[in-house]
């Protein structure tokens, strides 16, 4: 359903114009951007493409504005750019043109343009970077230090760590081997420290009385000639043949030791506690558990609910991995993408391609006549391309969980299977096409999003049109088609959000008649102006001057 507003934007980008020849198409649109936080429709309203044929197009973005835009800025000119088109295929035309822009919007040029148009900043991945590198230069500095460090005796260990400690400076904690924490050493506290455990521990094992010096305590050897040094260091030499600690003592001594020179030792024994304080209370719990009237223990009864929260976390993950957002898609062009429904008008032949859930009706005779198909992922041939694709459709309707529509121009992050071509991929962006020969009993063409379409059915909507196109102004004059339009959008327009959505999204609707309307004939100079100003519309989604205008009359 999306977010939305507290209250809707009911302003209007609206206009009216025509074409030139013996039979002028006289058009109106509007666009309004309702319940939803942002505007995320374009269209195209360009009745001289080529000197013979004109263009109707209604674009419904969805997860951003930005590739509904660019469609509507360049799509026109890559219809005409096709070589089927300058052959007279204007079918085969909008297949090619559709796929196209579609591959277009993979390019590093064109993702960057649309994230101008969506506002995004593409600075983020040189902060990273530049992150990246600061923390490798601090792993070699560490590396190096250590390094310089695993040669020098305990003596310079204790020389250096010693003078940092009397200056104040342990270096930053937990970073540097010889640091414990916070904690200070000093010297006279080594050796005080030392003979305290040696004492409490003499009890416990044999005295040795060799006195044999080792190798230093950093390079593997015993604690013994930590002791001495540490004494030497104090200005007491040890006395010969004086029993040193051997056994668990002298162990003790070597961790002791090392505790002074390693930076995890507190953190293993505050862990080793803690861990003997939760082995513990785990006993003591056990021995409280009791059987329940159905015998089961209260420990098993928690262990079943354990169990149980576990599937649904398992549950939870599974239908994360379905939703869009993981890695590789917050892209413009692959998280953002647009529907489009395309009109080309030559002679008396429609040609209508449409690609997602937007749509085209003809009145014909007051009948309304589906120019398009809205595919949604459940169709069967939709269904079978998607899961063909290896993906799959969830119980709402939704692609992966994702988009609740089957083809879209954009959604990159849903065509990534390297063994299809795009016509195949889960989303694809190949239009279907319809066409009519148009005749006396074809009254008008409605091109719409689906902010129309959910609220009401092809056969309303040309009803509503129908009671309107013939009537009368004040002034005598028809009624302007786009005044017809906003009239239409006003009634789609739902009162609150409290329901499922439904009146609640964008609306754009084009309005085509293919019947002439005395005094609404514009001139050339004027139709030329008016077809620039439908350009700029499309390409900005914002209100045009006449628009502004036709709202300070409605207040």
């Amino acid at each position: 359903m999306g977010a939305y507003l507290s209250q809707p934007s009911t302003t209007k980008s609206s206009g009216d114009g025509a074409g030139v020849g013996p039979r002028p198409l006289h058009f109106g649109y509007s666009a309004m951007q309702g319940w939803r936080v942002s505007m995320e429709d374009a269209h195209n309203c360009i009745p001289d493409l080529d000197g013979e044929t004109a263009m109707f197009s209604v674009y419904d973005g969805h997860g951003g504005e930005e590739v509904a835009l660019y469609c509507a800025k360049y799509l026109p000119e890559i219809i005409k750019d096709q070589k089927a088109y300058k052959e007279g295929k204007l079918q085969k035309a909008l297949e090619d043109a559709f796929l196209a822009i579609d591959a277009k919007l993979t390019t590093e040029e064109v993702i960057k343009e649309l994230s101008l148009m969506a506002g995004r900043p593409r600075d983020g991945g040189d902060e990273k970077e530049e992150k990246v590198a600061d923390e490798d230069d601090v792993d070699n500095e560490e590396a190096a230090l250590l390094h310089e460090e695993a040669t020098m005796t305990i003596e310079e260990l204790l020389t250096r760590y010693g003078q940092n400690c009397v200056k104040g400076k342990l270096g930053p904690p937990s970073k540097e081997p010889g640091q414990v924490g916070s904690q200070e050493l000093s010297l006279n506290g080594e050796a005080e420290l030392l003979e305290k455990e040696e004492e409490e521990n003499g009890k416990l094992c044999p005295e040795s009385t060799s006195t044999s010096p080792g190798p230093d305590v950093a390079a593997g050897g015993d604690s013994s000639t930590l002791s001495k040094n540490a004494a030497s260091a104090e200005g007491a030499a040890p006395a010969s043949g004086e029993a040193e600690p051997s056994c668990s003592s002298a162990n003790k001594a070597q961790r002791a030791a090392k505790s002074k020179f390693f930076e995890d030792s507190e953190e293993e024994e505050e862990e080793s506690e803690e861990e003997e304080e939760e082995e513990e209370e785990d006993e003591d719990d056990s021995e409280e558990c009791s059987e329940d009237e159905d015998g089961y223990s209260s420990e098993e009864a928690e262990n079943e609910e354990d169990e149980d929260d576990t599937e649904e976390a398992e549950e939870d993950e599974d239908e994360d991995m379905m939703l869009p957002g993981m890695e590789g898609k917050e892209k413009p062009g692959s998280d953002s993408g647009t529907t489009a429904v395309v009109a080309l008008i030559r002679g008396k032949q429609l040609i209508v391609a449409n690609a997602g859930d937007s749509r085209c009706v003809v009145s014909e005779g007051g009948k309304a006549v589906d120019m398009s198909y809205d595919h949604k992922p459940e169709d069967e041939v939709e269904l079978a391309r998607i899961k063909n694709a290896g993906g799959k459709v969830t119980m709402d309707g939704r692609v992966n969980g994702g988009l609740n529509l089957s083809r879209a121009i954009g959604d990159h992050f849903y065509k990534r299977n390297k063994n299809l071509p795009p016509e195949e991929q889960m989303i694809s962006a190949l239009p279907d096409i319809k066409v009519l020969t148009i005749n006396d009993d074809h009254d008008f063409m409605v091109i719409a999003c689906d902010g129309i379409w959910n609220v009401m059915s092809s056969q309303e909507v040309v009803d509503f049109v129908q009671s309107k196109i013939t009537q009368k102004s004040e002034s005598g004059e028809l009624r302007s088609l786009s005044s017809i339009v906003e009239e239409l959008l006003d009634r789609c327009l739902a009162p609150d959000t409290s329901g499922d959505g439904t009146g609640c999204d964008n609306m754009t609707c084009i309005i085509i008649s293919f019947k002439p309307r005395p005094n609404q004939v514009p001139s050339a100079e004027g139709s030329k102006r008016k077809l620039e100003d439908k350009t700029v519309v499309a390409a900005t989604a914002g209100p045009t001057e006449e628009s502004r205008s036709k709202k300070a009359r409605r207040d």
